[in-house]
């Protein structure tokens, strides 16, 4: 009876120290969020200082308690052991922080004290922040909710974060002079959808603060709040349970659920790696020049390095961040108010090709990356005499991805020229007529950057423009639209029909009907729920062309970003449109009505079977 009554004061000590460590995190989010997002008056300094220790103090007062109340002690510092060390790090910070930081001061190292004081209180709450965050991925009842779907709760993480995102873009410092509420909503979705679409100049209407939080918002939302979710809960929180394994191998749509925690080492490592090594690449053609080695060989292909406008020397890092991860992530947000066409990089096809190979690999997906690796590193193994039981495969889905890619690409570019420098006579810059087509070719697909203005497209060039914009990327990538597998799945399915095969067949294998009618579910959802909001947007503005509309509808909705130039003309009704075409886009309508709508058992018989005449 006494262990009992123990056990109860000791779950009820443990619900009370959850209650405090929630209103830590609130303390924490508050600080952190003033000192970020507003321009902190020097006699505020103490007052923040004071109620960062404050929360500190606390929060390292119930980790005490907490671990005093565990039966193993030793063995809950060993499980949590990152979220103790951080524990150690931030009651450092509190005792010794201020005397680190007013040392460095001390050291002419370019930072007033002021921002010494500010980086301070931001960085402590920082590490607060993460280490609540860890600690709420052990006991994530939502996300682990057997009644929600996956769906579903990828649908919510994407509505958090274009809340938190449109928050932070409406603090003073992100921006000059403040912006709308619709507007900062209208940015904030576009760029956690990676969609591309603004209503205003990224280059002037938002700071280097607010550009920033563009670029983590089109960062988290490219990969997925939920892959980052598990990737930290997974590698550094100690792994996830069971149900939130099974739920992660649906999200992921991974057959295997032992190959969860790899997908996610591939997915997140291959982000950043590629992001990495593109932002050095451009960095070095805004360095260089045409008489450099690597100008002299892009030359000998058509493509120019180079120009008479130069970056500044100050911002060229930053851009180089900034449109490696816009390009990765397939978000075609740019820092230049001309995008690509701006004078500053249109003539440096060096940067150009850099963000055509970083759009390529986000778009490609990451089932393919994953697939493709595994192939590759047995194939090497092979030949170093390493025996193998059944050593990896390239897969049907690898197949059908690449295959409709390389068909899309080649297709794209040929069409691209034709129209465009065949029976267009359009002038193609300092870059071979070649070159413009294939950059057209990707990025309309799902990039959404431009070269030049869109309204100078033949209408021939627009409507192949537009098909492209629909299909969009592969599955389980950065990009939008129905994805390549789900035409390819069509366009083998209607070989299936007019051949009278009796399965539908790919590389070597039978896929199964079940495949075909999501991807026939696929393809008539969006088209649905296109014809919905192009119909929408010319109700509400019958005086812009109907083509305009068209495209900007089936850019939004297929997260493309491509614009006629018209999404700033737009009433605030027809920018919340987009909005949910964007959001939609991004998270799949299909995957919207799974998620909604309840799903019934079918009866124990089948009915008897019916004819329909079809043509």
């Amino acid at each position: 009876m006494g262990h009992l009554i123990h056990a109860t004061r000791r779950d009820a000590c443990l619900k009370a120290l959850n209650t405090v460590l929630i209103l830590c995190g609130f303390g924490a989010l508050g600080i952190f969020v003033t000192l970020v997002g507003w321009h902190v008056p020097a006699q505020w300094h103490s007052v923040l200082g004071t109620a960062s220790r404050v929360v500190i103090a606390v929060f390292v007062f119930q980790e005490l308690c907490r671990i005093l109340l565990q039966t193993r002690p030793l063995e809950y510092v060993r499980t949590h052991k990152l979220e103790c060390l951080l524990a150690v790090v931030a009651a450092l910070e509190t005792f010794l922080g201020g005397a680190l930081y007013e040392w460095l001061g001390g050291l002419n190292v370019g930072l007033s004290p002021r921002a010494f004081t500010l980086l301070y209180l931001a960085f402590s709450q920082l590490t607060l922040l993460i280490l609540l965050v860890l600690r709420g991925l052990r006991n994530n009842q939502i996300l682990s909710n057997r009644y929600l779907a996956p769906g579903a709760v990828f649908m919510l993480s994407f509505a958090l974060l274009i809340l938190v995102g449109t928050l932070l873009l409406k603090t003073p410092r992100a921006t000059p002079a403040g912006i709308a509420w619709t507007d900062a909503f209208f940015t904030a979705t576009s760029a956690a959808c990676v969609t591309g679409l603004t209503t205003l100049d990224t280059a002037t209407a938002f700071t280097r603060h607010g550009q920033w939080v563009i670029l983590g918002l089109a960062q988290l939302g490219g990969l997925g709040v939920m892959t980052f979710t598990y990737f930290f809960a997974y590698f550094f929180a100690g792994g996830v349970s069971l149900r939130n394994r099974i739920a992660l191998r649906d999200l992921l749509s991974e057959d295997t659920l032992g190959q969860v925690g790899s997908v996610l080492g591939t997915i997140v490592g291959f982000t950043f790696v590629c992001e990495a090594l593109g932002a050095m690449a451009i960095y070095g053609f805004l360095e260089a020049g045409p008489d450099s080695a690597m100008g002299a060989l892009l030359a000998k292909v058509g493509v120019a390095v180079g120009g008479t406008e130069t970056i500044p020397a100050g911002e060229r890092p930053f851009f180089a961040i900034f449109h490696a991860v816009m390009a990765f992530c397939s978000a075609g947000f740019s820092t230049l108010s001309g995008n690509l066409a701006d004078g500053a990089v249109a003539n440096n096809g060096g940067v150009l090709l850099v963000i055509l190979l970083l759009v390529i690999a986000g778009g490609i997906g990451f089932p393919v990356v994953q697939n493709c690796w595994q192939a590759a590193g047995a194939a090497f193994r092979r030949r170093l005499g390493f025996p193998f039981a059944h050593p990896p495969r390239i897969s049907t889905n690898t197949s059908l991805v690449l295959a409709t890619t390389l068909v899309l690409f080649v297709g794209g570019t040929l069409i691209f020229h034709i129209s465009e420098f065949v029976v267009g006579d359009r002038n193609s810059g300092p870059h071979s007529p070649w070159f413009v087509s294939a950059f057209y070719a990707v990025a309309a697909r799902t990039s959404g950057f431009t070269l030049t203005s869109d309204m100078l497209f033949t209408p021939a060039t627009s409507i192949i423009v537009m098909f492209l914009m629909f299909i969009g990327g592969s599955p389980s990538s950065t990009a939008g639209g129905i994805k390549t597998t789900t035409l390819g799945v069509a366009v083998l399915s209607l070989r299936h029909v007019i051949t009278g095969r009796r399965d539908i067949e790919a590389f070597g294998r039978r896929l199964n009907d079940s495949i075909a009618h999501r991807a026939l579910a696929t393809i008539l959802l969006a088209i649905g729920f296109l014809l919905l909001v192009t119909m929408s947007l010319c109700l509400l503005h019958p005086e812009l062309p109907v083509a305009d509309l068209a495209f900007e509808a089936v850019s939004a909705t297929s997260t493309a970003g491509m614009s006629r130039g018209i999404t700033p003309r737009l009433g605030e009704p027809a920018k919340a449109i987009l909005v949910i075409a964007m959001f939609l886009g991004r998270v799949g309508v299909l995957t919207c009505f799974v998620a909604l709508v309840s799903r019934r058992e079918g009866p124990g018989y089948r009915l008897p079977e019916g004819t329909i005449v079809i043509n």
